[in-house]
This record gives C-alpha cells, sequence and structure tokens, in this order.
C-alpha cells in the first residue's frame, strides 16, 4: 500500500485531470477511481481497509489485487504524461526530469531506427547531461553518438570527439560507482541497529583513502556526495563532532559553487551538522542549520521528517523540552508520517514515550483538546518488543531506560525490583565495551535505587561512584552512537531524583 500512497502523491488528482484534458482516458472504471480517490485522501492504509471499503465481507479476494495491480500499472504509465515539475523544485530537479524523460524517447527512437531524429535530441541532451552531471547519462549518450558517428556516418572527428567522452565519463562514473558502493557498504549496518561499530572507522578511513584521489581529479556531485559522506563517518564513527563540523562546511562550501542549485547534498550536510549540534548541544547553531536545511526540501518527505527527529534531539538535549512537544505533534500528525518506514517511526515512538514522562513529570504542558498524551498506550510501549529491542547496545537501551525511570516515577517500586535483576544481566552482556561506558554507568545508577530503598538520600550515596565514574565521560566524547540517550543522562537522572522521596520503601 505504501508503493500506492507515494504514486499518489506524484500523480495527485489535479494532475491527473489535465492529463484528462488532451484526451487521455482518466482512470478507466469507476471501481479503480473509487481506489484511487480512497488512497490519494488517506481514508485507507491497508490492505485490510482497501478490501473492508471495495469488497466487502471477503476475505483476500483476487479481484483486490488484480485491481491493485492495474491501478499501479496505470499510475506507473501517468508518469510519463503529467508534469512532474513543481514551482519549489530547482534546476537540477527539473533538468533530471526533463534529462530522463528525453533519454527515454532518444532509446525508443534507436529502438525504431530512427537514427536521424535521436541524433539530434542526442547532441542537445548532451549538454544538459554534462551540465547538471548526470554521468551515467552522459556516458550512455556519448556512447550511442560514438556508436553512429563511427559505424553508420563514418565521421572520423566526431568518432573520435565521442569515443574520448565516453571513456572520461565512463573512468568518473566508475569512480562515482565505487565511492557510493563504499559508502552504501558502511552505512547498511547502521539502518536497524544504532550502536557504534567498533571497526567503522578504520573501515571508514580505508575507503576514503581509496577514494581520495579521485575526489582530488574529479568535480562531480555523485562522487564528492559520497565521497564527503565517507569523510564524515572517518569522523563520527570516533565523535569527533567538531572535526566533523569542518568536513561538512567544506562539503557545503563545495556544492554552492556549482553552477546549479544542489538542493540534495546541502541539506545532507547540513544535517550531519545538526547531528553534531545535538551532541554538541548548541540549541542555536543547531536551530539555525535546522531552519536553512528545512528551506531546501519538501515538507512531508522523508528528509523533512529527519530534520525534524534532529530538531526533537536537540530540544531534548538543550532542555527546550516544551518546544520538542510542538516539534513532536507537528511531525506524527502530518499526513505522510504513516508512510515512514517503520524503523523510522518507531524511533518516533521512542522519543514519545520520553515526551510522556515529561507530560507526568509536569515538564511538558499539552495543548487544550490536545489527546497526543492521552492516546499514548504506556502498558503497549512497557510490554510490546519493537524493532529496536535487537539492537542489544543501541536503541533498546533508550527503552529499557524508560521502562525504568517510568516505573519508579510512578512508584511501582515492585515491579521495578522485578525488572532490576534482568536490566543488571544485561548490562553485565551487552554493556560492557567502550561505546556503551555511559550507559553502563546509568544503568548502574538505576539499579542502586531498589538496593536503597527507593530513600533520596540513600541512593545518592549509593549511586556517587557511578555518577562521578559518568562525568568523567561527557556525552560529545562517548564513542556511541548520538541518538542513543533519548535524554542525556545527567538531565534525566536529576529527575529520577526528583520522582523519590525520604521514605524507604522495601519490596513486599
Amino acid at each position: 500500500m505504501q508503493e500506492l500512497r507515494e504514486l499518489t502523491d506524484i500523480a495527485t488528482p489535479k494532475k491527473l485531470k489535465s492529463v484528462a484534458n488532451l484526451g487521455v482516458t482518466a482512470l478507466p472504471n469507476p471501481r479503480m477511481r473509487k481506489f484511487y480517490d480512497l488512497v490519494s485522501s488517506g481514508k485507507v492504509q491497508t490492505d485490510e481497509e482497501a478490501i473492508a471499503v471495495l469488497f466487502p465481507g471477503q476475505s483476500n479476494p483476487p479481484h483486490y489485487f488484480r485491481l491493485k495491480n492495474a491501478l499501479r500499472d496505470y499510475l506507473h504509465r501517468m508518469l510519463f504524461l503529467i508534469d512532474l515539475n513543481l514551482p519549489h523544485y530547482h534546476l537540477r530537479q527539473s533538468a533530471y526530469f526533463d534529462c530522463y524523460r528525453q533519454w527515454a524517447t532518444m532509446k525508443l527512437l534507436i529502438g525504431k531506427n530512427a537514427r536521424g531524429s535521436q541524433i539530434a535530441l542526442a547532441t542537445d541532451l548532451l549538454r544538459m547531461t554534462r551540465k547538471y552531471e548526470f554521468t551515467d547519462l552522459t556516458v550512455d549518450i556519448a556512447r550511442n553518438l560514438r556508436l553512429y558517428y563511427g559505424s553508420i556516418e563514418g565521421n572520423v572527428k566526431k568518432y573520435e570527439q565521442y569515443g574520448a567522452l565516453t571513456h572520461e565519463y565512463d573512468e568518473i562514473l566508475q569512480q562515482e560507482n565505487l565511492a557510493e558502493e563504499l559508502y552504501t557498504d558502511l552505512v547498511l549496518r547502521f539502518v536497524n541497529d544504532k550502536s557504534a561499530k567498533e571497526d567503522v572507522h578504520q573501515k571508514a578511513l580505508q575507503c576514503f583513502r581509496q577514494i581520495e584521489p579521485a575526489l582530488a581529479k574529479h568535480d562531480t556531485y555523485r562522487l564528492h556526495l559520497s565521497g564527503r559522506l565517507i569523510e564524515v563517518l572517518v569522523h563520527t564513527s570516533v565523535n569527533d563532532y567538531r572535526q566533523t563540523v569542518d568536513v561538512c562546511d567544506r562539503a557545503i562550501r563545495f556544492f554552492e559553487a556549482k553552477d546549479y542549485t544542489a538542493n540534495v547534498p546541502l541539506h545532507i550536510f547540513l544535517q550531519q551538522e545538526m547531528v553534531c549540534f545535538v551532541q554538541l548541544r548548541d540549541y542555536q547553531r543547531g536551530k539555525t542549520v535546522a531552519e536553512r536545511g528545512m528551506t531546501l526540501i519538501e515538507e512531508g518527505t522523508f528528509n523533512w521528517f529527519k530534520y525534524q527527529e534532529l530538531l526533537l534531539m536537540l530540544s531534548f538535549h538543550t532542555q527546550e523540552y516544551q518546544a520538542a512537544y510542538e516539534i513532536f505533534k507537528s511531525a506524527v500528525q502530518h499526513r505522510r508520517f504513516g508512510a515512514l518506514p517503520e524503523s523510522v517511526r518507531q524511533v518516533w515512538n521512542i522519543q514519545e514515550a520520553y515526551l510522556f514522562y515529561l507530560w507526568e513529570s509536569g515538564l511538558v504542558q499539552s495543548a487544550p483538546g490536545d489527546d497526543i498524551f492521552s492516546r499514548f498506550r504506556i502498558s503497549r510501549f512497557m510490554n510490546d518488543t519493537p524493532l529496536y529491542s535487537r539492537d542489544k547496545r543501541g536503541m533498546n537501551i533508550a527503552i529499557l531506560v524508560f521502562q525504568i525511570v517510568w516505573l519508579i516515577a510512578n512508584k511501582k517500586y515492585n515491579e521495578t525490583i522485578d525488572r532490576m535483576d534482568a536490566i543488571g544481566k544485561y548490562s553485565t552482556r551487552y554493556l560492557s565495551k567502550d561505546d556503551t561506558f555511559r550507559s553502563n554507568c546509568f544503568i548502574k545508577m538505576l539499579l542502586a535505587i531498589p538496593a536503597a530503598n527507593f530513600h533520596r538520600v540513600a541512593v545518592l550515596r549509593a549511586a556517587e561512584k557511578y555518577t562521578t565514574a559518568l562525568r568523567t565521560m561527557p556525552l560529545d566524547f562517548a564513542q556511541q552512537s548520538h541518538d542513543v540517550e533519548i535524554i542525556p543522562y545527567e538531565h534525566l537522572w536529576n529527575m529520577v531524583l526528583n520522582s523519590l522521596d525520604f521514605t524507604i520503601h522495601k519490596a513486599k
């Protein structure tokens, strides 16, 4: 269903109407039209919901899946007819659609043996693909022109011209593909696992040294995007956030110097700077970077939500809790939130739990009539096993920490004690590495609470060794993923202490 939601976001009712005005059949039958309307309006989110409306009383009817495939195929065809350009698109985005459409036309003309027509189109198109650095298209077009002038027209000068161009851009394309492969190989291990990887720094350094000569020789968009992201990983893998900001600043200046607006790499490196400012707890610079980054992207896109996620985290880390609540509410109430990948939505779910904790603690005020917190199902969060429960040294730490601090805040002391034995074993098994030093300290601090019978003064004494150890490893020097601590442990510890009283509570 996500595929159809994405297609209806592109092939909007207004754009399909414009196609119909050209005499093209718009949604060939009433049931397909109804299905399209249900998806485009957001009235159905799953196959089950769509079946209930379109085929009531039936379970997995084959007619439904044929209808779904037909609608998908129809929308795919419409992509070649509707205007994909939007007013806020920059020149390179518009050029991307134009170049690929013209390239598809060129390939069709070659297939139909209309050589004269395709040569005129290819020559004009080549100028565009070189200007906007679409290297793969440039290689293919130059290769076709070389073939034509060598085997059809016999023009030696042009054959050699396009032959040299083919070799030049083929070399660049190989380096672009290599840089992209090296970068992807480095980041794939982070997709569903946020724990720090001990070997990433050395691997990133090796990859960067492998691609560095090409970066010095060629200045193409795709090569420098992947190459500089590898260089960023060299420094973020050891949490050198100040050096990462320097790399990002250099990358931003490189792409700002292009003859066109390079929105995608600009917002990517601004986003990387956001991560740094979260760790450095620099709210003002982080907010400035986020505001600039969000001017470069369309609201509701994946990267727009990423900026919101980082702004939310920055607000948590700088104790701007009310701002965090407003950011969270704006994001989760957006109509495209449900289309985010499950792994991303679960991160938001974890952040929602911490906001719920802040709300119950009186540190966040909800707006009148707002149901953000009233609909939060704490029992489900406490007992479900989400995707990140497999991430033993990453986001799962944030889940376990929340569960303990929430139980303590709600004076569920027996249940707290019941869970402490398991969390102690968890800490010993998974949190003995340098990249989990802070988490290990904090869990030891939590373990001191029931040992001191939940008495605030006694807890302070019992946990003093671990609070001192925590202070020796500030967040911006810790060898851990930037998003493991939703709320920095120092701040969270103060909240936990404030939820304790001066009465001894022993297990019953």
